[in-house]
């Protein structure tokens, strides 16, 4: 009896594991995963209710602001980061009004905090939307790749905002064509104070209002460039490196130096060859001829920590976490740069919309 038991669940069994092998593969729902590395942290979903999103951000905020940037990183800011790729990898994320509203906030607050802010020593620099960034020294004020944001939504900060922006800047730098790192309208706002922007070859040259006033320096690795200032009264140095973003993009790779001597350098989308002959090439060499103070990389960037040794900074801020214009797994998020600076030997801070860290240590003489 016992055995005729056994011998039916054993039947039984066999009949459930063929049922369930004889279901179609679509009708099987594995768990959403936007890219591996997401795997790491937490299940994700394709929706989440307002109410969880909204109490997420209003933590996210709490925490960046009770614990903001810093070369010894608190922990509990980078758990803040990694639920702001949660809620950023969902997918209608670009189109969530609490996603939009907490966008607008930060970038807002952090045009009020440059409008507020001089710098007597060292400089501060602000990281906006994408791999956009303010720089400021005691005598100068640049920015990078500044856009709107996500265009292809409703993710976007009013035009006023960044008419202040423009106004507190003297000089404009884009690295590549591609509109999470430019936008036409930015550009104007700049032209129209009389602001230098300087771009790739060939953007915007069938654009008349644009291309006789855009600046298109040489791209070359000895070669620095003089860039006259709003007035005369000072000016920037700038190495225009020939990068590419894969192999037929031109990704312009900037090394803008203030008139203190205080040196940034914004790779863009650099992720170029890495073959002999390819960019790292000039990638190699940068640390051997410049003292590059900060570096503001792209996370993605092929060859990351080739990249830092060659350029060789005191101080690393990537950039490109979350754009939203991106399919959801194409979002490049906070874990993946956590996981690609791990054990690097180069100081870096991870930073997110609107925050600002101040460089205090002094320039080396050069």
């Amino acid at each position: 009896m016992r055995f005729q038991a056994h011998r039916c669940l054993l039947l039984l069994s066999f009949g459930i594991i063929i049922l369930s092998l004889s279901v179609p593969a679509q009708e099987v729902q594995p768990p959403f995963v936007s890219s591996p590395r997401r795997l790491l942290t937490a299940p994700e979903a394709l929706e989440a209710p307002d109410e969880w999103i909204g109490r997420s951000l209003q933590w996210v905020n709490y925490i960046l602001s009770t614990y903001p940037p810093s070369e010894t990183e608190h922990p509990v800011r980078r758990a803040a980061l990694i639920r702001m790729d949660d809620v950023l990898h969902i997918k209608s994320a670009p189109n969530n009004a609490l996603v939009q509203a907490f966008y607008r906030q930060r970038i807002e607050g952090a045009v009020q905090e440059i409008e507020r802010t001089k710098v007597v020593e060292g400089m501060r620099v602000w990281k906006l939307y994408n791999h956009g960034f303010v720089v400021r020294t005691p005598t100068v004020t640049y920015a990078f790749d500044i856009v709107p944001g996500a265009l292809r939504s409703q993710l976007v900060v009013p035009r006023e905002i960044l008419q202040r922006l423009a106004a507190q800047c003297d000089a404009l730098f884009l690295t590549h064509a591609h509109d999470d790192h430019v936008n036409p309208e930015v550009a104007r706002l700049f032209l129209a104070q009389n602001k230098p922007v300087l771009a790739p070859p060939k953007l915007w040259r069938n654009t008349p209002d644009m291309a006789s006033r855009v600046t298109y320096p040489e791209r070359a690795v000895k070669t620095t460039h003089q860039v006259p200032l709003k007035g005369g009264a000072s000016e920037l140095k700038v190495v225009v490196y020939p990068g590419h973003q894969g192999k037929e993009w031109l990704n312009n790779v900037y090394l803008v130096t203030s008139p203190e001597g205080f040196t940034a350098m914004h790779t863009g989308d650099q992720s170029g060859p890495e073959s002999p002959g390819g960019d790292f090439d000039w990638l190699a060499q940068v640390g051997g001829y410049h003292h590059v103070d900060l570096l503001l990389p792209n996370c993605w960037a092929n060859g990351l920590d080739r990249m830092l040794r060659g350029i060789n900074p005191d101080l690393v801020i990537t950039g490109h976490e979350n754009e939203l214009s991106h399919s959801v797994d194409h979002r490049e998020d906070y874990t993946q740069t956590y996981n690609r600076l791990f054990g690097s030997r180069y100081p870096a801070i991870v930073m997110s919309w609107g925050e600002s860290y101040h460089i205090h240590r002094s320039a080396r003489a050069r």
